[in-house]
């Protein structure tokens, strides 16, 4: 298979990479976390996310960045710790407040209009 098509294909990318390193499905699969049947799955998919790859690439020590460069675009973004409900029911609030307002601003021009 050529580069290009690796690049189309990362589960197929991946399984060529599994039988190149000789490492067994079985062995693979429980280090990264999987079951076997679900790396099987994982090869049929051509857009296989990279969180997934990323497990399979620290069992195999292989950086798949290398022919994904967005990968590390990707793997680098900051999350954002998970908010507690009060905090999303005052996030909430805060946006019903603001749409309320640009609301009402709405309606006002649409009145000034009609006159």
């Amino acid at each position: 298979m050529k580069n290009e098509d690796f690049k189309k294909h990362k589960g197929e990318y991946l399984n060529e990479l599994v039988r190149k390193k000789g490492i067994k499905i079985k062995v693979l699969t429980e280090a990264a976390g999987f079951d076997r049947s679900t790396f099987y799955n994982h090869i049929k998919r051509r857009n296989l996310p990279f969180g997934i790859l990323s497990k399979y690439g620290q069992v195999l020590n292989h950086d798949f960045a290398e022919l994904f460069p967005e990968m590390d675009t990707e793997a680098n973004t900051t999350l954002q710790p998970a908010m507690s409900y009060d905090e999303v029911v005052q996030d909430r609030d805060i946006w019903k407040e603001k749409y309320f307002q640009v609301a009402e601003l709405y309606h006002e021009c649409m009145r000034q209009q009609k006159r």
